[in-house]
Order: structure tokens, then C-alpha cells, then sequence
């Protein structure tokens, strides 16, 4: 859910838009974090609705909680209770975030309104 929250994709993608190829949001995430420099890359898969009004390095964050929630072994992955402190802790660090940006950005407004 994670991923589809940063991306604004379904679980699983059309590659080619077509049913015939598609791939999962949770392998083309990890494809991108799994390199050494992924930031930039990241920035690609996050809804271009936001025009690049965010910051990265939460973006970062909450994809990497992603990864972790996405662990193939149950057992590797973190408590519901982790996963939201997690989160709050998040929130909290972007709270003081310009609020600025948002400014003239009808999209953005709309979809931070859920709109």
C-alpha cells in the first residue's frame, strides 16, 4: 500500500500497456532501491502529480518501510506497531514542510484533499 501511496499505481503495472506484460509495484520498487545512488530513480516512480513538491528523502524513507514491510519472509518484516511509529515519526519530521509549495498547485491541492 506503501508503494502505492508514492507512486498513485496499482499493485501491478502495465509495462507495455497492454495485460500482456506487467509487472508488480513491489519488484519494480526494489529494482530501483536495490541500486547504490536510487534517489534519482525514485523520483520517477513518484506520482507526477505532486510536480516534484516533495521531499526526497521522506519519499526515500517511506519507500525503504515499504521494502521491509515487503520482506518475502513474514518473519523479517516489522510489527503493524513498528510500521506506525514509523510513520509518525515521518509525518512529524515533514510537518514543518513549506507549505508554500503547495500554493497555486490546483492538482496537488486536489490530491492532498483526496479529490
Amino acid at each position: 500500500v506503501l508503494y502505492e501511496l508514492i507512486s498513485a499505481k496499482e499493485a501491478i503495472v502495465k509495462t507495455n500497456g497492454t495485460d500482456t506484460e506487467s509487472r508488480g509495484l513491489v519488484a519494480l520498487f526494489e529494482g530501483v532501491l536495490s541500486q547504490p545512488d536510487s534517489r534519482e530513480d525514485l523520483a520517477k516512480l513518484v506520482d507526477p502529480r505532486l510536480g516534484g513538491n516533495y521531499p526526497i528523502d521522506s519519499v526515500y524513507k517511506m519507500a525503504q518501510l515499504a521494502k521491509a514491510c515487503t520482506q518475502e519472509n513474514p518473519n523479517l518484516r516489522p510489527s503493524m506497531r513498528s510500521i506506525v511509529v514509523a510513520l509518525m515519526t515521518l509525518s512529524s519530521s515533514t510537518e514543518d514542510w513549506d507549505v508554500g509549495t503547495f500554493h497555486g498547485n490546483k492538482a496537488l491541492i486536489n490530491l492532498m484533499s483526496g479529490r
